[in-house]
């Protein structure tokens, strides 16, 4: 554990990257266990979400949330502008789910416009890993998962403006889907195969994949931060 500069927040060190990176947990200071868990920039060129994340943890005291918040799951991706990790791999495609797959991955490249989002345009390869959970950042993040045991998980990307609700999670998705304008969805066209939802699911956890636009931040923040920060709140001990 380690001291940090945020409200209430301490950050926990849950592992490391491919490439030696620190995988950092910020935890709140509120008791009682945990009722969720925040994760973003699982793709690394999906940076929005980790400034996303960074803004909560700057709005939400930790003494004012049960929730803890991943920022960054995939440093080594954030800091070369890839989706992928160290190893080209894509960390939602290389959770040990039963859907996982040898196969490559074929996602969009990043920034493609919404209007050629279409299948013969998902030219951007990664691998899914040498076997299901060969990569260091997915095996601490299911440790992670495994200690903490939140009871909904939501994890942010980009770019594809909806909310993905996976089983236990109708309620918390229905109510972030009213405060940001979003439609739900409770299935997506298009294989993922490994994905970090669909091995919550296995493990009986409800997730949420959060999916905001391309767009300023100063625009993200005013459209998505009040239903998530209103979300980390809900479960607050009393103020004293």
């Amino acid at each position: 554990m380690t001291g940090n500069e945020l409200s209430g927040w301490h950050v926990e060190a849950y592992g490391h990257s491919r490439n030696g990176i620190e995988l950092r947990a910020f935890m709140p200071s509120a008791p009682g266990p945990i009722a969720g868990l925040v994760t973003a920039a699982q793709h690394g060129e999906e940076v929005d979400t980790a400034l996303l994340a960074r803004r909560l943890l700057e709005r939400i005291p930790g003494a004012e949330t049960r929730w803890a918040v991943v920022p960054v799951v995939n440093p080594d991706g954030l800091l070369a502008g890839t989706r992928q990790n160290a190893a080209g791999v894509d960390l939602n495609r290389n959770f040990p789910a039963s859907s996982w797959r040898p196969d490559p991955s074929f996602t969009f490249p990043p920034g493609i416009a919404a209007e050629l989002r279409v299948r013969e345009h998902r030219t951007n390869h990664s691998s899914p890993g040498t076997g299901a959970g060969s990569e260091p950042e997915t095996r601490a993040l299911v440790a992670l998962v495994a200690e903490l045991r939140p009871s909904l998980v939501v994890d942010l990307h980009s770019p594809l403006e909806l909310i993905l609700v996976r089983e236990g999670a109708d309620a918390a998705g229905d109510r972030l889907a009213e405060a940001a304008g979003l439609q739900t969805y409770r299935d997506l066209d298009g294989d993922c195969p490994g994905a970090f939802d669909d091995w919550l699911v296995e493990q009986g956890v409800p997730a949420l994949v959060y999916e905001v636009e391309h767009a300023g931040l100063p625009e993200l923040c005013a459209r998505h931060l009040p239903g998530l920060e209103a979300l980390m709140r809900a479960d607050a001990p009393a103020p004293r």
